[in-house]
């Protein structure tokens, strides 16, 4: 997963699940794991929840 955001910065959870071929649910499990541990950041710019981004952290 952090590999494909780091190649694809401003991925959306639906085209990370696609790329990585596991279920929705589980990378937005992930994505939440590794947003809490500093890894990711979600962009949220008042866009639907289902399409909020993610990014590498600096």
């Amino acid at each position: 997963m952090l590999a494909h955001i780091a190649a694809h910065p401003g991925v959306e959870a639906r085209g990370i699940a696609r790329a990585v071929g596991a279920p929705e649910r589980v990378v937005a499990r992930n994505l939440s794991r590794l947003t809490e541990d500093g890894l990711v950041f979600m962009v949220e710019d008042d866009v639907h929840p289902a399409l909020r981004s993610y990014r590498l952290a600096t």
